[in-house]
């Protein structure tokens, strides 16, 4: 069965998503609670791994780990806290698992904190780097995206993107970033971060575009190329996250646009619009899988399918939204790659093809 996980910061809460019928999502589980014991008051980060989810909490200041193996009643399985010494999660913010690591950014204490969760009951601090300014540069820190030895951070105050060496997860490193507001490298309040290739596909915020950095060298990231502008053609007002399936780069805005807009990246250093779709107020999270691409909205409280089979032509599909369903401030939305192999809408009556992503 096909689930979706998404975090929301007002509801304080990890809730599953059933989307098995993509025209009518309904609610499978979820679990819920600031303080203790669940630590989830302003549930921001999110990703899901096999049998755990794993959310990092701006307000609770924590890491907790969930187990999800019944996806009608998940169940807290560990939790890590604490702003400041020594694990520096004052506002922890985002989260990526690789391994037996997960990698959290925290915007208050400018940080990047490595936990070491090979039992998930007990995460254990392995290692920290941090510091506004030179030489780390994580400022107001907001999202992180970890490929192979190199953590890849964005800084909203500090206007960068600033790679670490995490081959030594104890021992985090500087390795290179860019940085800088206006011209030439357009990063002004850096918000996500999505890397394929040698690509680092970042949403800067006052600069309303999708700024492309080639990182093929990590000590020295240089500016690629950017979509920018806010109303038609591009409606790249306020870009919050965005992440990259295949050729295309799908990023949510909000602002005046509020938009899932859809970049042609086939050449990253030539971006162009393919298409997009007006949804509810302040998008602000999107996960894609096979044809559909699954988007937040963090000031209506709603959940949405969305089928970008033709990406000039999207088309909404099914809706959740709402306090009661838990969706109050919903952030980020995370969709396992088995809901590609689910049954995917039953539009007319008639089951979608089964298929694999």
């Amino acid at each position: 069965m096909p689930f979706a996980y998404v975090v929301s910061q007002g509801s304080h809460a990890l809730v599953i998503i059933n989307i098995a019928d993509v025209d009518t999502p309904s609610i499978e589980g979820y679990i819920d609670g600031g303080g203790a014991p669940n630590y989830l008051s302003g549930a921001t980060g999110l990703w899901v791994r096999g049998d755990y989810a794993y959310v990092a909490s701006i307000t609770d200041d924590a890491l907790s780990i969930f187990n999800i193996s019944d996806p009608s009643t998940p169940t807290l399985e560990g939790v890590i806290r604490g702003g400041g010494s020594p694990n520096y999660l004052d506002g922890s913010r985002a989260v990526h698992v690789v391994g037996n690591y997960a990698y959290v950014i925290s915007n208050v204490d400018n940080a990047m904190s490595i936990f070491d969760i090979s039992d998930p009951s007990t995460p254990t601090l392995a290692g920290v780097i941090r510091g506004a300014g030179s030489p780390n540069y994580l400022s107001n820190a907001l999202d992180v995206h970890v490929v192979g030895n190199y953590a890849y951070v964005t800084a909203a105050f500090d206007h960068a993107l600033s790679i670490f060496d995490i081959s030594d997860p104890s021992t985090p490193t500087f390795e290179g970033g860019i940085r800088g507001a206006g011209s030439p490298n357009y990063l002004n309040q850096a918000r996500g971060v999505y890397v394929v290739g040698n690509y680092a596909y970042v949403s800067a915020r006052v600069e309303d575009c999708l700024t492309i950095i080639d990182v093929s060298n990590p000590a020295s990231p240089s500016y690629a190329a950017r979509l920018s502008g806010t109303g038609a053609p591009n409606y790249m007002d306020d870009p919050k996250y965005s992440v990259v399936k295949g050729k295309y780069a799908y990023v949510c805005t909000g602002g005046f646009d509020d938009r899932l807009v859809i970049v042609d990246v086939s050449d990253p250093e030539i971006p162009a619009f393919a298409g997009s779709i007006g949804q509810g107020s302040d998008s602000s999270g999107v996960d894609v899988v096979g044809d559909y691409a699954y988007v937040v909205m963090y000031g209506s409280d709603t959940f949405r399918i969305v089928d970008v089979s033709a990406p000039s032509n999207p088309v909404n599909k099914g809706t959740l939204s709402g306090a009661g369903n838990h969706l109050d401030g919903v952030f980020r939305v995370w969709v396992t790659p088995e809901a590609a192999a689910g049954m995917r809408g039953l539009g007319s009556g008639a089951m979608a093809e089964l298929m694999l992503g």
